[in-house]
């Protein structure tokens, strides 16, 4: 069974109003994950496996979910966006992995640090095959102040390269790295400002020009990322093995990486996502220093140390409050409270 923990949040970043969890049990998990998310979206299975964890916080003015999740497509068709009354805007961010997003028949393959938009007045569809990403949630009312044609950046891919700030600022409140109590409250306007930074002098989505390079590049990514998750338990996996096993030469993987932080980037980003599944399926008494060397990593030091760049934490703290919620300010969130929130944030919307 899949399962959210929500209650006020009073441990060490006091930020965010509530903080939730979800974690994996039982046989009917996809069930409990379709029924949290129908307030919003059809959602679906892809493939023969399916997994889902959840982080999710809120403030004022925005709720945040910091997922990983393999084998869904998530789908808003247009017959409930205009039926359904949502207004707000979501923004999802890739960690790393892989990711199709857009408006339906016009979906992308994101980058790590890519940014899609999406207006729930309007259809959009998701892919997840194995995804380590974060969604934020905004008031309309704050994004329309600074964005006034909101409606036409909806599908949008705002690329690392394009919009970098954007990116690294939700990852930031996903980190819960603000180092403020007052962050999150005024995260939305922060974000809607990096919106904005994203648009040229006619209002349009600045992105990467030249699509049919881009679309190459997507292709040699992908093709190197499926041998990087294949082969991560290999303590030599480096660009020239990459290369090897891809098919792809190492110019090219440099070509390809260079607007993601590097393909030594890609394989840090894909061995700390791995790692925290392995500590989300509840393993009790395999040591964290054992996940982290058999994940490839070269010592526990390394992997503890890009953990916590991550995600915020030590994995060794993550996985205590993994494996003992009664002690943590968490409590159970059902799908009613998803729809609580979302009412919320929209009732907001609706006073513009």
């Amino acid at each position: 069974m899949v399962w959210y923990r929500p209650v006020g949040f009073t441990g060490r970043r006091p930020s965010f109003q509530k903080q939730a969890m979800l974690r994996r049990a039982a046989s009917d998990e996809f069930e409990t994950y379709h029924d949290l998310y129908s307030v919003a979206s059809s959602v679906s299975r892809v493939g023969n496996r399916f997994e889902a964890t959840v982080i999710g916080r809120r403030a004022a003015g925005l709720f945040l979910f910091d997922r990983q999740v393999v084998g869904v497509v998530h789908q808003r068709e247009g017959s409930r966006a205009r039926r359904d009354g949502l207004e707000h805007l979501n923004l999802q961010v890739l960690r790393s992995g892989r990711m199709l997003a857009g408006a339906p028949g016009n979906e992308r393959l994101l980058a790590a640090g890519d940014v899609v938009l999406f207006d729930t007045t309007l259809p959009q569809r998701t892919v997840l095959h194995d995804a380590d990403f974060v969604t934020v949630a905004l008031s309309r009312e704050v994004v329309e102040a600074v964005v006034p044609n909101l409606r036409s950046l909806h599908g949008a891919v705002l690329s690392r390269k394009a919009c970098p700030g954007l990116g690294v600022a939700v990852l930031s409140l996903a980190r819960g790295a603000s180092g403020s109590a007052d962050a999150p409250l005024g995260g939305s306007a922060l974000i809607a400002g990096l919106i904005a930074d994203g648009m040229d002098r006619s209002g349009r989505c600045v992105t990467d020009r030249d699509r049919d390079e881009e679309e190459i590049q997507a292709a040699r990514r992908l093709r190197a990322s499926l041998f990087i998750d294949a082969h991560l338990g290999r303590h030599d996996l480096d660009v020239g093995l990459v290369a090897t096993g891809s098919g792809v030469s190492r110019s090219a993987l440099y070509r390809a990486f260079a607007p993601v932080g590097g393909v030594k980037g890609e394989i840090v980003r894909r061995r700390v996502a791995r790692l925290r599944s392995a500590i989300l399926r509840g393993d009790r008494l395999t040591p964290i220093a054992t996940l982290a060397w058999n994940l490839g990593f070269s010592s526990a030091s390394h992997g503890s140390r890009t953990f916590v760049a991550a995600y915020g934490v030590p994995p060794a703290q993550f996985r205590d409050a993994m494996l003992r919620p009664e002690d943590s300010a968490m409590g159970d969130l059902k799908a009613e409270h998803m729809r609580g929130w979302v009412e919320v944030l929209n009732r907001k919307s609706s006073k513009a």
